[in-house]
């Protein structure tokens, strides 16, 4: 369930991109509201118009309890410590084992590997700054910037994101690798 929260969280780094997604929001509520009411007044209990709307409303309040769902469990900047990321992490088929030693187990699908810009097989790992972790084989291309990861918490649970995205608002929302029996 917490997947398909992370997916329909809206995300834009267009100016006024979510004042105007807030608009359409609105506009979507008042529309239905104002066609239920109406339906109901003129006692059409089996109109389309009356669905149709009630639906739309379904959804929109579905859509408010997602996202404050998802905005009260996330931790974008938590407090961690490098014991706290060592284990198994998961995400979809690939595989990431962190050891205390500071070397990994790297088993990652093609694509995660082309944004990291590393190389399945033995690897290394160490926290940077307050929320990164940089991760790199030994066939690593040194000149790439793309070797990071971000540490988030979400509901009260570590997770591990690819940063690869200039702008938070452009961060696509997937909540990454889950640490495995944790």
């Amino acid at each position: 369930m917490d997947e398909f929260i992370s997916i329909i969280q809206f995300r834009t780094a267009i100016p006024f991109g979510y004042l105007l997604f807030s608009l359409l929001w609105l506009s979507v509520v008042a529309w239905s509201l104002k066609n239920i009411l109406n339906n109901l007044r003129e006692k059409k209990f089996y109109s389309p118009r009356l669905y149709i709307a009630g639906s739309l409303l379904v959804l929109s309040v579905g859509y408010v309890i997602a996202s404050v769902k998802y905005s009260e469990n996330i931790n974008m900047n938590p407090f961690f410590n490098e014991s706290d990321l060592v284990g198994e992490w998961n995400y979809g088929s690939s595989n990431l084992v962190l050891k205390p030693d500071g070397t990994a187990e790297i088993n990652l699908s093609k694509s995660l590997l082309e944004r990291l810009d590393i190389d399945n097989g033995e690897g290394y790992w160490r926290k940077k700054g307050d929320f990164n972790l940089v991760l790199w084989s030994n066939e690593v291309n040194f000149v790439s910037n793309n070797r990071m990861l971000r540490v988030i918490e979400y509901a009260d649970k570590y997770r591990l994101i690819i940063e690869d995205y200039d702008d938070l608002d452009m961060w696509d929302g997937s909540l990454g690798f889950k640490q495995k029996n944790k």
